[in-house]
């Protein structure tokens, strides 16, 4: 597989990463380089320097612990990072780095059958000060490949954190930009320019620009196993796991997803309490009623947002606010369409609520 952050001549064509399928696979290590030394990894050859660079990580700590970036990796025309072959195994291949948004003059499209997606930064309007970043990819799995606007308005000379999530068993991918999966009419996935392949080969790196904080991994796409087999991490003393599906999907680390003093955004909710809901760890949507309609003095049907429907979990209704009290009663949930945003409304529906002034609601986990 490729990345390309394609510029030719003077600030023409600029495709930021494009991937294809060149060889073999990753070795279960993957690749982790923060370019703060003299050189780069010998994996990575080509046209590409060292140079002294101010980066801003736009969040900390995620998912290389960064400290101070005095230098980034500048290309210079082409730089290949290759993989040396390994046993073919499909799978899901993530790859994330740091890039300066550059703006082009004219976004060319990607050539070449083994061009699975590419990002890019287009074109900006006459004085303005920013750029659109582009995924070339297709919207549909049997539609035609083309350029889907992921940011429409980015500060050029600013710093962005790419994140993708190549699924190669379901040729598709998503794409985090700083943390905030780009949703695709409400999706999480784009689908391969071209189909095919295993796991990422190769990634190319092409034009002038630098990158830093550049980080491979891959792991089996049916259960996003780590090396070790695990399909979960426990989050301590908070009794729900988190699956690496959901660590994969939106970019928090092992480390965020343990912690039970992380919160995510503004939310006050920690990773496992996103995960149990059912809800994006990187927004600062929370679990919280939205509104309650009462048919009865006893019933009563309320909305909250998540996306995980009714397997996991339960509302239940208590009289104390830290709900581990009585239960009151008890609701499945039901699943709702998403709006607009993409937010799903899920709903609750109580029959046997007490005649009693403040009732609290709790989101649960399923007992059985």
């Amino acid at each position: 597989m490729t990345i390309k952050t394609c510029k030719t001549a003077v600030r023409a064509s600029a495709v930021l990463a494009a991937f294809a399928l060149s060889g073999g696979a990753f070795a279960t290590e993957g690749i982790s380089e923060q370019f703060e030394g003299e050189s780069y990894n010998a994996k990575l050859t080509g046209n590409g320097t060292i140079a002294t660079a101010t980066v801003t990580e736009p969040r900390v700590g995620y998912p290389i612990s960064g400290g101070t970036h005095t230098k980034a990796l500048e290309i210079a025309g082409t730089v290949t990072y290759a993989e040396g072959s390994a046993p073919a195994a499909t799978g899901a291949s993530q790859v994330d780095f740091m890039f300066k948004v550059e703006p082009t003059d004219e976004l060319e499209d990607p050539t070449g059958d083994d061009i699975r997606v590419a990002l890019a930064v287009g074109t900006n309007d006459v004085g303005t000060t920013t750029a659109p970043i582009k995924l070339w990819c297709k919207e549909t799995s049997g539609g035609t490949a083309g350029w889907v606007v992921l940011a429409p308005t980015v500060t050029t000379g600013s710093w962005v954190r790419a994140t993708l999530v190549l699924d190669y068993d379901h040729n598709k991918c998503s794409v985090s930009l700083n943390g905030d999966p780009a949703l695709n009419d409400g999706d999480k996935w784009f689908y391969f320019a071209n189909n095919g392949g295993s796991y990422v080969a190769s990634i190319t790196m092409v034009g002038s620009t630098l990158v830093d904080d550049f980080l491979v991994t891959h792991t089996a796409l049916n259960t996003y196993a780590v090396p070790g087999g695990n399909t979960t991490v426990a989050a301590s003393g908070q009794g729900s796991a988190v699956t690496y599906e959901y660590i994969n999907k939106y970019g928090v680390t092992v480390a965020q997803a343990t912690d039970s003093t992380y919160t995510c955004a503004d939310s006050g909710m920690t990773v496992a309490q996103k995960f149990e809901a059912g809800l994006n760890p990187t927004s600062d949507t929370k679990f919280e009623m939205q509104s309650m309609t009462a048919s009865s003095a006893t019933s009563a049907t309320i909305t909250f947002p998540g996306n995980n429907g009714a397997s996991r979990y339960q509302v239940t209704a208590t009289s104390d606010k830290a709900g581990t009290g009585t239960v009151l009663d008890t609701a499945t949930i039901t699943t709702g369409a998403a709006n607009e945003s993409g937010e799903t409304i899920n709903s609750a529906a109580f029959s046997a609520l007490p005649d009693q002034d403040v009732i609290y609601f709790h989101l649960k986990t399923k007992t059985n």
